[in-house]
């Protein structure tokens, strides 16, 4: 995806690693030692007619798992409603939830009828979780000292924003950036409400947006440019493109309250229609209409995991070489500053100051950079100005 990616090998291997670290310091406590399993050790059908399948929703006290007979094949129109097996609900948890959207687990029908529902689909239980290759996590906002984990095992991030209301927060999108590069996994964007720009906005803000698409397109983002509402979107240029980047793909949708997720996915025919308000103009109001996260299947192919307009965002701390191996523009010049832990703040000939004085790394994505190093980003991405220091 992103051209600087594989300039700096060395540098991927590093936040590999720290990747790892985090993951396993992120997990410490979270469950029961033995919940977690690779699926090559999985005991599959036998006398308790154990199954593969994959996390669809989660809600408080249950989930909702689909049948997956081979590895990506996931089998939506067969409904399961799950619960976590009692006997791992003993650990003091690190996270919200015992499992998220796109978790692979190990399940056994519920013979004994632990999970109390009265919903008229089979019973099972979780018996064991798959290792997760990706994921995606905020704070939790009612317990910060938990990870809300909103979704696992994605292939990509799709990051939808509006241009107008919403107003774009480009240090939002940079939020979630930084989340897909440090999970390894590509990112794409999609600014919808392409008409509001030229007929609702200011010509200087026009102008600023123009200039921010170029900017993430020159570091090797896919960016696409919609209007989800308009007649006949589904066969426009910018959605059969991101149509062929989804196909195939496990792709997690996610964005601001109110941005047109919803009617995105809905061009794309999938197995349940997303709630969009009846009202014409809601298209305009920013309102927010999906409540969870869930995994779904596309008519044209592939997989997306819906989640909830987020309101407010932040994740744990990064340090300064962790959270420069994120921004992408940064990673050739790592390692090049007079000092080796250069945070890239004040330290005196930083490399990646002197390109941003030359204009060579945009002074908004280095703000933005500072941003989160500082804790200067606001709950919804907005950066208070941050001066670049002679």
């Amino acid at each position: 995806m992103a051209r600087w990616r594989h300039k700096d090998i060395d540098g991927l291997e590093r936040i590999g690693k720290i990747r790892k670290k985090s993951r396993k310091k992120t997990h410490a406590g979270d469950l029961h030692e033995n919940f977690e399993l690779k699926p090559s050790q999985w005991q599959l059908g036998g006398d308790n007619g154990a199954f593969a399948a994959r996390v669809v929703e989660v809600h408080k006290r249950y989930a909702f798992v689909s049948t997956e007979a081979e590895a990506g094949k996931v089998d939506t129109r067969d409904v399961w409603l799950a619960e976590v097996a009692r006997k791992f609900l003993v650990a003091e948890r690190a996270e919200r939830n015992f499992v998220a959207v796109g978790d692979r687990v190990l399940c056994t029908p519920d013979r004994e009828q632990t999970v109390q529902a009265k919903l008229d689909l089979p019973k099972c239980v979780i018996q064991n979780l798959a290792p997760r290759t990706a994921k995606i996590a905020r704070l939790d906002p009612h317990t910060p000292s938990r990870a809300h984990v909103l979704a696992t095992n994605m292939d990509q991030l799709l990051v939808v924003a509006s241009y107008q209301s919403p107003r774009v927060k480009w240090g939002l999108i940079d939020r979630y950036l930084v989340l897909a590069e440090s999970e390894g996994i590509d990112a794409i964007i999609v600014l919808n409400k392409a008409d509001l720009l030229e007929t609702q906005s200011k010509e200087e803000f026009v102008a600023d947006c123009k200039q921010m698409v170029e900017i993430y397109r020159g570091l090797g983002y896919e960016v696409l440019s919609v209007q989800a509402n308009a007649k006949f979107a589904e066969q426009e240029p910018e959605f059969l493109r991101l149509g062929r980047l989804l196909k195939g793909k496990i792709t997690l949708l996610s964005g601001h309250s109110g941005v047109g997720k919803s009617s995105v996915v809905n061009l794309y025919r999938p197995e349940i229609v997303q709630a969009v308000e009846e009202d014409d103009d809601i298209f305009y109001k920013g309102r927010h209409t999906t409540s969870f996260a869930s995994f779904i299947k596309l008519g044209k192919g592939g997989y997306v995991i819906d989640t909830p307009g987020i309101r407010s965002f932040t994740f744990e701390e990064k340090g300064a070489i962790e959270l420069s191996h994120c921004f992408v523009e940064f990673r050739p010049l790592l390692g090049q500053c007079k000092y080796r832990e250069c945070r890239h703040l004040d330290e005196p000939e930083c490399l990646i100051r002197k390109k941003v004085e030359e204009g060579l790394i945009s002074k908004w994505r280095y703000q933005s950079y500072l941003g989160i190093l500082l804790g200067a980003t606001g709950r919804e991405g907005r950066i208070r100005d941050l001066p670049l220091e002679d």
